[in-house]
């Protein structure tokens, strides 16, 4: 009797700790769409949102209040609680430069924490210098598209549309 009863308690261990094993990984995985905004006054508020794709592609888009959007497009990597952001030329350009005149913006770098990407390194001249906000997972449960490498920009009117292909745009 009494091996029973510590066979079922140690059945029951086991899977209390297999199952908050697989949901404590599961907090921490990547998810595809993230988003913050912020600023000291309405006046330098600002949006960025990034999507992250299976193959390593990434779109980054940031939105001053009273401007355009900017959009980036880059590779991501993840090494452990980092993930690495890092832009590619612009579509039709060499690899060294973002355009004739100016280099490519330096690494985007992020604390992966609890689920919310923290800037640890940035280029000021791109995102300013207090860098980006903390970048939160939004969007249910959107699934994670293979990649976004043909993105001109990201479709904010209809997010369920991934993204504004060079293609939709005519």
């Amino acid at each position: 009797m009494r091996a029973s009863i510590r066979l079922c308690l140690l059945a029951a261990l086991v899977l209390a700790f297999v199952t908050l094993s697989t949901s404590a990984h599961a907090a921490e995985k990547l998810k595809t769409f993230y988003s913050g905004s912020g600023g000291i006054s309405s006046e330098v508020h600002r949006v960025v949102v990034i999507e992250f794709a299976t193959d390593g592609t990434a779109i980054l888009q940031q939105k001053w209040h009273g401007k355009d959007a900017e959009t980036w497009h880059g590779h991501w990597k993840r090494d452990g609680k980092n993930v690495t952001l890092t832009y590619d030329a612009a579509h039709g350009e060499g690899p060294a430069t973002a355009s004739s005149d100016k280099p490519l913006p330096e690494a985007l770098v992020f604390t992966f924490k609890h689920g919310t990407l923290t800037a640890t390194s940035w280029d000021g001249t791109t995102l300013g210098p207090l860098g980006p906000p903390k970048l939160t997972p939004f969007g249910g449960k959107v699934p994670q598209v293979t990649s976004v490498a043909s993105c001109q920009a990201l479709n904010t009117t209809d997010p369920t549309q991934n993204c504004v292909t060079w293609d939709s745009r005519r």
